[in-house]
């Protein structure tokens, strides 16, 4: 029997169970399903459906009502439509192309304006782009491309370069993604700049002070000034301290739709050891590399002295651990960076909450020293004074 085939597409509020409301009644007058995609996005529920009506017990006049009354049950804004498929030729060429970085305005359109120019078919995207990081992933169709692949492939990297976003190809075997790696190369403090400038005032520390102890531009001297300045504190202060982080929302959707997306997330950053550890479990990250401060076994304080076993800071130390580790090519891990100069906006990809109060309450009960409250400033990561 002949196919009769139409398509249902439609959004509204997201809830439990609008798959089975829309596919359900769907299925009980044998209305086939053929491709369903569904998405919830920003609590956006969104459906498209290709539905064979050749073995349909209603005609289409009546199938077309109840898809109406699917839509009243649901609360979704549906539309339904006659679909002819076209095929696809048998010598296609297959394209996958990534962007990563950070993000800004018109990359979309800087992008598609680019494939449109040199023939080349968009036919399936999906990006993301929360806490100032910008990731979006390209399937489209070269077959009608006016340059070669070697060309176009040049002429995209240079176009997106221009705007400072990283690109990553794949032609052979597309549906097949090769394993990838998104590090954020994070060198400024994970405190929020308003919070950080809080702590100041209340501390009555000056941010002059702050900017010689920690300058942005040498960046192992204020990590070696953190830990000296870190000496003596007890490891439960530190504790209690680091736990009083917690990842923002943008953040944790960031990471769990990179994910879902397939993707391996790491962290790179001159941060403490105590701090990342905590961070790393909050945000559910792959792998984390910071510093690690020594502790007295006998004390259980800290030394004041940095581990030697891995330097954050060593960025090619970093690729071929990430390279040992992954089993990935260079080529296939984007790195995210900041380079944590004064007045520059706030860390990309990974962002967090503090409760600065409980760091307040240590200072104010004199647990925590004047010395010690400079080292756990620049235990997060340099400050941008």
């Amino acid at each position: 029997m002949r196919e009769k085939l139409f398509v249902i597409f439609g959004a509204g509020n997201d809830a439990v169970g609008l798959v089975q409301q829309v596919t359900t009644p769907i299925a009980g007058v044998n209305g086939n399903i053929l491709d369903l995609r569904q998405d919830v996005i920003h609590g956006l529920f969104t459906v498209f459906l290709v539905v064979d009506l050749s073995q349909c017990e209603l005609p289409i006049d009546r199938f077309k009502e109840l898809v109406g009354q699917i839509a009243e049950d649901t609360g979704l804004d549906l539309t339904i439509d006659k679909y002819t498929p076209v095929p696809r030729s048998s010598d296609r060429k297959n394209l996958l192309l990534i962007l990563v970085g950070r993000d800004k305005p018109g990359i979309v359109s800087r992008i598609s304006e680019q494939l449109s120019h040199y023939r080349v078919n968009i036919e399936f995207s999906q990006m993301i782009a929360r806490a100032g990081v910008f990731l979006m992933e390209l399937h489209a169709d070269v077959t009608q491309a006016v340059l070669p692949l070697e060309n176009l492939i040049s002429v995209l990297q240079q176009e997106m370069q221009a705007v400072n976003i990283s690109t990553m190809f794949q032609s052979e075997d597309v549906f097949n993604k090769k394993k990838r790696v998104v590090c954020f190369d994070l060198n400024a403090s994970f405190i929020a700049p308003d919070c950080f400038g809080e702590i100041l005032k209340q501390t009555g520390i000056e941010a002059a002070e702050i900017g010689e102890l920690f300058p942005a531009d040498q960046p192992h001297t204020a990590v070696r000034k953190a830990a000296e300045l870190l000496q003596g504190l007890p490891g439960e202060v530190v504790t209690r301290v680091a736990e009083a982080i917690d990842i923002t929302a943008p953040s944790a959707e960031l990471i769990e739709t990179l994910k879902i997306m397939g993707y391996k997330v790491m962290l790179n950053t001159p941060a403490f050891g105590f701090f990342t550890e905590v961070l790393a479990r909050k945000a559910a990250l792959d792998g984390c590399y910071g510093y690690q401060v020594l502790v007295d076994d006998d004390s259980q304080a800290l030394t004041g002295e940095l581990s030697p076993e891995f330097e954050p800071l060593d960025r090619g130390r970093l690729s071929s651990a990430l390279t040992a580790r992954e089993g990935v090519a260079v080529e296939d891990i984007a790195i995210i960076g900041d380079d944590g100069a004064p007045g520059t906006e706030e860390t990309p990809g990974i962002r967090i909450d503090f409760n600065m109060r409980v760091l307040l309450d240590y200072v104010n009960q004199r647990i925590l020293s004047r010395e010690h409250l400079l080292g756990m400033l620049g235990s997060f990561g340099i400050p941008r004074s």
